[in-house]
């Protein structure tokens, strides 16, 4: 079996994003900026990222049967992502979003169909596609089989990676998964209804503390984000960029994030601020993988970036 640097285990979708100079009312007419078609999801989002600079990526997901699912898989495949292990399913729609995104401001509005194929089973995740990877990156979906995967990686030394988001979905197995989590990188949000404190420094420390995890990673969008491990704890401001769109910004900051782990030279330091600084050149573009830069792109933007 094909060894991989990352294998991603959760949602693709796709995203159809209309820029527009204002969200519409009712039975409004007007013209908008530029439309775009690209795939979306947390952990599909992470793996482009991952593959721009230069990982060797598997996306693992259920896949449905309609056209949706073909144009998710066609642009995976265009960034070199395979999803060979990926269960297709005789029902069901995909994953999709309509997402409205304000000219002005990059404010969105974002309307979605979930899908209704069934989700990724335990009993699909390869044994050896886990074993054999680097790392594993989860975001919570399909989480019994996340589960399934992350003590698999567990039992041969591979990295768990999670993307906590912003805790909308809370799922019930929370408790279960986050122990076996090595890189936790959440939003603020998530951390402060986890733990139940509403002090960013002091949530963090409960976060590595209860769950024990390698290190932790809160995230603030324009106020940056904080990174704990048990040595150390230090806060990396946000680069400052002209926004276009600020969707899939968090999912593109969990990738490169867990790129910039498989670095070993790299120190904490350097990857949140290369996670920063790529995730702030995503926002220059609309769409969450447009923007994305590539290794040299981003390490150029570093060094002549003026705050």
């Amino acid at each position: 079996m094909k060894h991989f640097d990352v294998v991603g285990l959760g949602l693709a979708t796709l995203d159809i994003l209309v820029q527009t100079p204002r969200l519409p009312n009712s039975n409004d007419c007007f013209p908008i900026a530029a439309l775009e078609m690209q795939g979306g999801g947390p952990v599909a989002t992470a793996l482009v990222a991952l593959s721009k600079l230069g990982a060797n990526c598997n996306y693992l997901g259920s896949i449905a049967s309609d056209d949706t699912a073909t144009q998710i898989i066609s642009e995976l495949h265009r960034y070199g992502i395979d999803t060979e292990h990926c269960p297709k399913r005789d029902s069901g729609v995909s994953s999709a979003s309509v997402i409205l995104v304000e000219q002005s401001n990059g404010q969105r509005a974002i309307l979605f169909q979930k899908s209704t194929s069934q989700d990724l089973q335990p009993e699909e995740v390869p044994l050896d596609l886990i074993k054999n990877a680097r790392a594993l990156h989860l975001d919570g979906f399909f989480t019994p089989a996340a589960i399934h995967a992350a003590r698999i990686a567990r039992e041969h030394n591979v990295l768990v990676s999670l993307d906590g988001g912003a805790g909308e979905l809370m799922w019930d197995e929370l408790t279960e998964l986050l122990p076996l989590v090595d890189i936790l990188v959440v939003a603020k949000k998530f951390a402060f209804e986890t733990t139940g404190k509403q002090d960013i420094l002091v949530a963090g420390m409960n976060l590595l503390n209860t769950y024990r995890n390698q290190q932790v990673v809160i995230t603030d969008g324009e106020h940056g984000s904080w990174y704990w491990d048990r040595h150390t704890h230090f806060h990396q401001p946000a680069f400052q960029v002209d926004v276009v769109d600020t969707t899939g910004a968090g999912d593109t900051f969990h990738g490169v994030y867990l790129y910039a782990c498989l670095q070993p030279e790299w120190t904490p330091q350097y990857r949140l601020k290369f996670a920063s600084a790529v995730a702030a050149l995503k926002c220059t573009q609309i769409g969450g993988r447009k923007g994305i830069p590539t290794l040299a792109q981003t390490q150029q933007f570093i060094n002549s970036y003026q705050n």
